[in-house]
């Protein structure tokens, strides 16, 4: 009964605003929505006791992108201030640490992951002799600039592989 009184008030309702505004047929859009919607939550009446109610859920919003737990970071503060160390004495003849979580630096990078950093590092830095540095020292810049990011350290080691690295998402660089 209350659908059909909806639904003829509705009707009367649209015969007359109809020819008014625009503004005035959203309006009418957004009650017959409304409408439709209290409807389902009263459950059947007595004319829909015969057959059984069926009610389409509408599927559920795929969640963000989680950002990775500290644990599955695997490294730890000791490790973060290491790279800290060699990035002093070994980059900063040509960078700064704030290049490494500005905004440039993370649009750039929150698409990538850990790997593609380490691979990076590993292979062209420092500039004037690329792949000097033991790769465990690459690694330990890579966790420098994680927790210069935010990332919280944890109580493991990144590995020095890149492959390895590639499943940490440096995808919360964009948040």
């Amino acid at each position: 009964m209350t659908q059909h009184l909806g639904t003829f008030i509705l009707t009367q309702m649209a015969e007359t605003m109809i020819s008014s505004k625009p503004l005035t047929f959203v309006t009418l859009l957004a009650l017959a929505g409304c409408a439709g919607s209290t409807t389902a939550a009263q459950g059947p009446g007595p004319a829909d006791a015969a057959g059984p109610a069926t009610v389409t859920a509408e599927p559920a919003a795929a969640a963000p992108d989680a950002t990775p737990a500290s644990s599955a970071l695997a490294f730890s503060t000791v490790q973060a201030d290491r790279g800290r160390n060699v990035f002093r004495s070994t980059c900063t003849e040509c960078h700064y640490s704030s290049e490494f979580n500005d905004r440039q630096f993370k649009f750039k990078w929150r698409r990538r992951t850990a790997g593609d950093l380490f691979e990076m590092v590993s292979t062209q830095m420092p500039e004037d002799a690329p792949g000097s540095l033991e790769l465990e020292q690459y690694a330990d810049i890579v966790a420098f600039v994680l927790r210069l990011n935010g990332f919280e350290p944890g109580s493991g080691e990144l590995p020095a592989d890149a492959d390895a690295l590639g499943t940490i998402s440096l995808a919360p660089l964009g948040n």
